[in-house]
């Protein structure tokens, strides 16, 4: 199987104002164990690009073109509701995903489908049925999966870069929606010996040091699927756990408060 990662983000947009804003007065640099300095990066607030139907348009949101149901992932974010999409709020920022250098893979949003966002376009586009617009995602190697085949269990291999000048905690979660119904959380069998459950990596507890991180998730039971239709996954990194008797995080949902930290990276791969 063959995966198609998002676009990159090569760095970046001076001429957009609030990444002048960005460039101008909240660069600096710090020096890590010696290493060259890598630059310290202000506020970048971060939301996932996943398609969702509860956003500020109130329109449905195919999960592939031509479908004949809505999308229901968690993008949007709503403050004090659930569920709610996953926002990092990056006062400053400390860590995110991606192995790239510091300010290159993390785009600033502050909301997933209106206002300015430092890439250009929105996370996602309601009215125009578009999703999967954020050019800043590049932190899992999705050819470390491998193909689906049958009821296997897998890892994925992801990277993670650190601006702290020591080490630091943090915790990672992600979800595949292998049986492609449009949303995340379910739990189904595969085989008469296997059960599979869409929220794949629960509260993966990892260490990071300064600089770039490379980790590898706890193995998963994963399902193939025959259908040709795309399959939503997504990945957060934040600063704290989720609650797992939450049927809100099951689903791929944030706190309802937000992150301090980290950032949420959504892919559409295909089957």
């Amino acid at each position: 199987m063959v995966f198609q990662s998002h676009r990159r983000s090569l760095g970046l947009k001076p001429t957009h104002p609030l990444v002048s804003a960005l460039i101008l007065g909240l660069t600096l640099s710090v020096t890590l164990f010696g290493q060259p300095a890598m630059a310290q990066i202000g506020n970048r607030p971060d939301l996932g690009d996943a398609p969702a139907s509860n956003n500020n348009f109130g329109v449905g949101m195919q999960w592939f073109p031509g479908s004949p149901f809505n999308a229901q992932f968690p993008t949007v974010f709503f403050a004090g509701a659930q569920p709610t999409g996953p926002r990092h709020n990056n006062s400053p920022t400390v860590y995110f995903l991606g192995n790239s250098g510091a300010g290159g893979t993390i785009t600033c949003e502050n909301q997933a489908d209106v206002g300015a966002d430092c890439d250009g376009p929105n996370n996602i586009n309601p009215p125009a049925n578009t999703p999967n617009q954020d050019l800043g995602d590049d932190g899992p190697v999705w050819g470390t999966l491998g193909a689906i085949n049958g009821c296997p269990t897998k890892t994925y291999t992801y990277y993670v870069t650190s601006l702290a000048a020591g080490t630091t905690t943090a915790y990672v979660n992600s979800w595949y929606d292998f049986n492609q119904s449009g949303f995340w959380g379910n739990t189904f069998a595969c085989s008469s010996t296997v059960t599979v459950d869409e929220w794949i990596v629960k509260n993966q507890v990892i260490t990071l040091a300064p600089g770039v991180n490379v980790f590898t998730t706890p193995p998963f039971p994963a399902a193939q699927n025959t259908s040709s239709n795309p399959r939503w996954v997504r990945i957060s990194l934040s600063e704290s756990p989720l609650p797992l008797a939450s049927a809100a995080a099951r689903r791929g949902s944030g706190p309802a408060q937000g992150w301090r930290l980290g950032e949420t990276e959504d892919y559409r791969l295909p089957n």
